[in-house]
């Protein structure tokens, strides 16, 4: 069974809903999976930066902000504040190194129920949203919850989102059988693998587009897509617009806020360079 990401629109839309989540990071994998994952129970947002969720996302009341702090970020706790500001009973849940253990301190007064260390454990990360918003949630939708090896998926597709693998490579990575798995994971997350993946891709190429000025083509290549016709007709059918079109529309006013975003690809993480001034000669999509 193939894992290519299809061409028809996601399997879970987005309903009208009041409860809006903001995650901001910079390493799009980890923000990406955790935005797809906690669709359709919240409107999610991803963002680089708290600067950078200030100017687009900060509009609207927000219920709920996760905060994947990067390596010596010494301004997350003013920008946690500052968009905790515009949204008085915002829930904040923080992810870090053992060294941004000290921040909850200096996030006191604010609504901060919870601290993850990496690497993420999105099952318990998953749970505690769940604690949080049970008193909203209905009968219908039910608590938010992931088995082991759903937990597992998503570890992997937050670090592996472009490469190209089948049903049963991950299924050797997860250690249960490809049935199983899958099954599983449409039980826990109501959606298919590969319909949950391609969001995650699509979500990965949303930061790319906004931070970077690789041509279409490239930004295909760093999220998993097979060219840029590709990606664009899959983007197209995800935002109903095209990625040239989100380009303009999201550039950050204020680049200098957005340090670098973390992009899994090969042999790793490789910082890239935010900006809107065209890289190297290159021109946007």
């Amino acid at each position: 069974m193939s894992l290519r990401p299809p061409a028809e629109p996601p399997a879970v839309g987005r309903p009208l809903v009041e409860r809006r989540l903001l995650v901001v990071g910079r390493d799009p994998g980890v923000t990406a999976v955790i935005a797809v994952g906690l669709r359709p129970r919240f409107e999610t947002e991803t963002g680089t930066t708290g600067a950078e969720a200030l100017a687009h996302f900060a509009r609207e009341p927000l219920s709920l902000i996760i905060a994947d702090l990067a390596q010596g970020d010494l301004d997350a706790a003013f920008s946690i504040r500052a968009l905790a500001a515009r949204s008085p009973d915002c829930q904040i849940i923080v992810i870090g190194s053992i060294e941004h253990a000290g921040i909850v301190d200096r996030l006191a007064g604010l609504h901060v129920y919870g601290f993850f260390t990496r690497p993420v454990d999105f099952g318990a990360l998953v749970a505690r949203v769940s604690s949080l918003s049970a008193d909203e949630d209905s009968a219908e939708n039910g608590a938010l919850a992931l088995s082991r090896s759903s937990a597992k998926v998503l570890e992997f597709l937050s670090a592996h989102y472009a490469d190209s693998f089948n049903l049963q490579t991950l299924a050797r990575a997860v250690g249960v059988s490809p049935g199983n798995m899958a099954r599983v994971f449409l039980h826990d997350t109501k959606r298919n693998l590969r319909s949950f993946r391609c969001d995650v891709r699509v979500e990965v190429a949303k930061q790319l587009l906004v931070h970077e000025d690789h041509k279409l083509d490239r930004v295909a290549e760093m999220t998993g897509f097979v060219d840029g016709s590709h990606l664009s007709r899959v983007f197209r059918l995800h935002t109903g617009r095209s990625p040239g079109q989100y380009r303009i529309e999201l550039r950050s006013p204020r680049p200098e806020d957005a340090r670098g975003v973390y992009v899994q690809r090969g042999c790793g993480p490789r910082r890239i360079d935010p900006s809107p001034v065209p890289l190297r000669g290159q021109s946007g999509a």
